[in-house]
């Protein structure tokens, strides 16, 4: 199916050969531009806002637990809709079927959520037995003793600081917590604005792509049909044109102009006559009113030489020289007697029909013209009909491809977008609230492992009486047990969470957005592509493809991401081969035409052609001999209107004016006065002649302007105008007799291939903009990627860097509780290292007593336990307690002595003896050695 028409005039552009010449055609196609492209807003980058570490160690994570297909070997998605189509039992019996290939497919993400849920299950049974340990005294509940070993100190240290280390990692999972937490919701929220954004700009690409051919198509083609058209109405002016300059006989035109236009030299002549002698008149009367002016003035401004204004309006103004005209323009002589002669003579050749002569020679000339026109009369016709049917032809194409960039119907797809909001946002808000709290409790449990070894790393120890300061190591000990036990109260609830948000942020990760994010590498995309996505795109697109392509959305994809153009992508040169356009030559055989043209434009009558006979010929000659010629016309052109008189009338009368007005205050000077006025008068009248002689000098340089234009045609003279237009004309007489069919024939051969130039120029317009320019995929691309980063990177990421952060802090708190409970003891001993001689000592059957009861006592750690201790034993020879014993009688201090047992009696030798004893003296324990 051929789809341009080529008439057989223009096919002779691309056959007819001829001479190097200049162009032939004035005529320039202006095209429209191509349509703007709008202005996109959707942006594909992705800002992490300080969680991209977070995310590239929990993808990290997921990818080496995770195998690179989504589906096992043996199941497809097919298989998987079919089943969950036909209802549970036939999703349960496909599980029971495939449920060992899905168990290996997925072993890494199952082996972690089976041990979230272990954990969550162990960690609170461990946190019972840890209460019945504590409560049974045991498991740090209370120091060994409340003196520091040798190696606690240092142990204090060491592990205070291993804590510090997993507290302060903890600390950053939770700060992680709550910012992922809140991106995922932040990024559910706007996922419907991206999309709908990003739907926009898809169909203001597909609008402006459907313009862009439109405009290459259809409106850049009607520019051009209209240029050609008047390129084949023009034919005859236009050759003939191109005869005339390269013979030369253009000169007949332009001495045709020259004799026409002596009617107008002859106007211009009278009025450069009129205007001369009016100057030469007027500036005889300027110069004879200034003078009288002159002599006036002096006489009467003699009468006040002794006034003060008189002398100072002198003294501003030489009379004798500043009234007067100025010496170059009293130089000019205006009146030209010779013009009398000149109209003479223009007015005997006019008479004498030398404008009808020239014209019968540009006459014969035209005839070229009107045999040109009548050669392809019947030509012009055909070429216009079968333009006009190829631009329908272009058109039905543009409608076939504007079909097809339709076909995908985006208004549905953007019209249910605000339902996604509708049914998902109330829940996406439930799962925000979740993880706040579970981000808090995390915070919590956080808090008080931060308190505790606050307090343990920069408190006092606990004191013994009653006022001390209740923030010391024992509070941090009580602080970090808080953590402990809140720890295992929470774990069940937030690892229950944690790993049910860690199975849907892994398999949403896996199955959604790597498909998206790699199409070509996803096993399910190119099952569901080869299912779902190729039937419909091609059912959509089958009208636009003619049933000729087949379509997949992941060559599409692809394709659009190498920012291929739509016309590549969519394979529409199934619909139409935009190529063809350059074949639009060989589809009509129009060589009868070719020879028809070139037979009726061998014209035999150029033979006997004669532009200039001997008599025109010396009729221009006389009118190059006269005296027009030899006129200097151009000292008018340089004189200056505004420097006619050596001083501006106007100023000096209002000057004159003023003096007149000074000298009247005067009785002695009102003679002087009124002669001044009188000749004030006067020389507003002299003024008005100069304005006059201003106007007529204006009028006088535009007739010398028009004249010249009329008489010279470029050249300096018209003496030399003449003599060369007329040798140009006997020259081009010759050539055009001797010359004209061929130089004719080869001019339409350069006139017809030009004009094919303007079609081939066309074509290549709308090849490079189609195949480079129109439809760019960068747009779409930028949309679809928008898209896919709204979901995956802004959504996904965060939720799964959410779990991330829990999970991090959970197992960052399992070795908290150890190193905690480790601490706790060293916390709450009151006492230094109190030295190697009394951590040799040993009280075997108070120690005994000591351990049965320490299951009972609840003493907290800021009180004074003055009822559950007593001091230890003197050193022999020593008459007081020893100084470093916290437990010692404080009764001295309070005059209050509370009742204690002792088992030291030199306890008393330290009280006066008429002090009152409060204690009761028991004897000493028994000590039994043992077997």
């Amino acid at each position: 199916m051929h789809f341009y028409t080529i008439p057989s005039f223009l096919f002779l552009l691309h056959t007819a050969t001829s001479d190097p010449l200049n162009g032939v055609l004035d005529h320039v196609v202006v095209y429209q531009p191509l349509p703007a492209a709008p202005e996109y807003k959707s942006d594909d980058s992705f800002n992490a806002r300080g969680m991209e570490h977070v995310y590239l160690l929990t993808n990290t994570f997921l990818d080496l637990i995770q195998r690179d297909d989504v589906l096992p070997k043996g199941i497809n998605t097919s298989m998987i809709i079919n089943a969950v189509g036909e209802g549970p039992a036939s999703t349960l019996q496909f599980m029971k079927a495939h449920w060992q290939d899905l168990l290996l497919q997925y072993i890494g993400v199952l082996t972690t959520g089976v041990f979230g849920l272990l954990l969550a299950i162990i960690l609170p049974l461990i946190g019972l037995f840890f209460c019945c340990c504590r409560c049974a005294g045991k498991c740090g509940a209370y120091p060994d003793s409340h003196y520091d070993k040798r190696s606690d100190a240092c142990k204090r240290f060491f592990t205070g600081v291993l804590l510090a280390v997993f507290v302060i990692a903890a600390m950053f999972g939770s700060v992680c917590a709550f910012v992922t937490n809140h991106y995922t919701f932040t990024g559910w929220t706007d996922l419907t604005r991206k999309m709908d954004i990003s739907l926009d700009d898809t169909g203001h690409y597909f609008q402006h792509t459907g313009d862009s051919v439109h405009v290459l198509l259809v409106t850049n083609f009607a520019e051009l049909e209209e240029v050609v058209n008047d390129i084949l109405d023009e034919s005859g002016p236009t050759l003939k044109k191109q005869l005339a300059n390269i013979t030369e006989a253009v000169a007949i035109e332009t001495l045709n102009d020259l004799v026409s236009g002596l009617s107008k030299v002859k106007r211009n002549l009278r009025d450069i006559s009129d205007d001369t002698n009016e100057l030469e008149a007027k500036v005889a009367q300027l110069q004879d009113g200034l003078s009288r002016s002159q002599r006036s003035l002096t006489s009467a401004l003699e009468g006040c030489t002794s006034n003060q204004v008189c002398e100072k309006f002198l003294s501003q103004y030489n009379l004798d020289k500043d009234l007067a005209m100025a010496d170059d323009f009293l130089k000019i002589k205006f009146k030209m007697p010779a013009i009398t002669g000149v109209l003479s003579d223009i007015s005997d050749l006019i008479e004498n029909d030398i404008e009808e002569k020239v014209l019968v020679g540009k006459a014969k000339f035209d005839l070229i013209e009107k045999q040109i026109e009548q050669s392809i009369e019947d030509i012009k016709p055909k070429v216009k009909t079968e333009l006009r049917e190829m631009g329908k032809q272009l058109e039905a194409q543009n409608g076939k491809i504007k079909a097809a960039l339709q076909g995908l119907d985006l208004a549905v797809i953007q019209k249910d977008i605000p339902k996604l909001d509708t049914h998902t946002l109330k829940y996406v808000e439930y799962r925000y609230y979740v993880g706040l709290v579970m981000a808090s409790a995390i915070l919590l449990i956080l808090f008080c492992f931060i308190l505790g070894l606050f307090y343990g790393m920069c408190g006092k120890r606990p004191g013994g009486l009653y006022g001390d300061d209740c923030c010391n190591t024992g509070t941090g000990a009580s602080f970090l047990v808080s953590g402990i036990y809140f720890t295992f109260l929470f774990s069940f609830l937030l690892l229950l969470l944690t790993t049910a948000h860690f199975l849907l942020g892994a398999g949403v990760e896996k199955a959604v957005c790597q498909t998206l994010l790699a199409p070509h590498q996803s096993d399910i995309f190119q099952q569901i592509d080869q299912h779902y996505f190729q039937p419909t795109l091609n059912e959509v697109l089958n009208d636009a493809s003619n049933g000729n392509n087949r379509y997949s959305a992941t060559k599409l994809i692809s394709d659009c991401h190498t920012n291929d153009t739509i016309y590549n992508i969519l394979k529409l040169e199934s619909v139409y081969n935009i190529t063809e356009l350059t074949n639009w030559r060989s589809h009509y055989g129009i060589g009868e035409y070719i020879e028809n043209l070139k037979n009726k434009l061998q014209i035999g009558e150029l033979s006997g052609i004669t532009l200039l006979t001997p008599e025109t010929t010396h009729d221009l000659e006389e009118l190059a001999r006269s005296e027009i010629s030899d006129m200097d016309f151009s000292k008018f052109s340089d004189i200056l209107e505004d420097e006619i008189t050596k001083i501006d009338l106007r100023s000096f009368i209002r000057h004159l004016r003023t003096l007149r007005e000074q000298v009247s205050r005067y009785p002695s000077l009102k003679f002087v006065a009124t002669k001044l006025d009188n000749e004030a008068l006067y020389l507003e009248n002299m003024n008005k002649v100069v304005e006059t002689v201003k106007l007529t000098l204006r009028h006088l340089k535009q007739s010398v302007t028009q004249l010249e234009k009329n008489i010279k045609f470029n050249k300096s003279s018209m003496r030399e105008a003449i003599h060369t237009l007329i040798g140009q004309a006997n020259r081009a007489t010759s050539v055009i007799r001797s010359k004209g069919p061929q130089l004719i024939g080869d001019l339409t051969g350069r006139y017809v291939s030009e004009t094919v130039g303007l079609i081939d120029e066309y074509v290549d317009r709308v090849l490079t903009s189609i195949e480079r320019e129109v439809g760019y995929c960068a747009p779409l691309s930028t949309s679809y990627n928008a898209t896919v980063v709204a979901f995956c990177h802004e959504i996904v990421d965060p939720f799964n860097g959410f779990w991330a952060s829990i999970g991090w802090c959970f197992l960052l708190f399992l070795p908290c509780i150890c190193l905690s409970v480790s601490l706790i003891s060293l916390y709450r001993k009151s006492e230094g290292y109190p030295g190697p001689l009394v951590e040799t000592e040993t009280q075997p059957l108070d120690k005994k007593r000591r351990d049965r009861a320490r299951g009972h006592r609840r003493t907290p750690s800021g009180f004074p336990e003055v009822t559950h201790s007593r001091a230890l034993p003197p050193v022999p020879g020593e008459v007081e307690e020893r100084a470093h014993s916290r437990y010692r009688d404080t009764s001295a201090t309070r005059h209050i002595e509370p009742p204690r047992y002792t088992s030291n009696p030199s306890l008393n030798q330290r009280s006066p003896p008429s002090a009152p004893s409060g204690e009761y003296e028991r004897p000493p324990p028994y000590y039994y050695p043992g077997p």
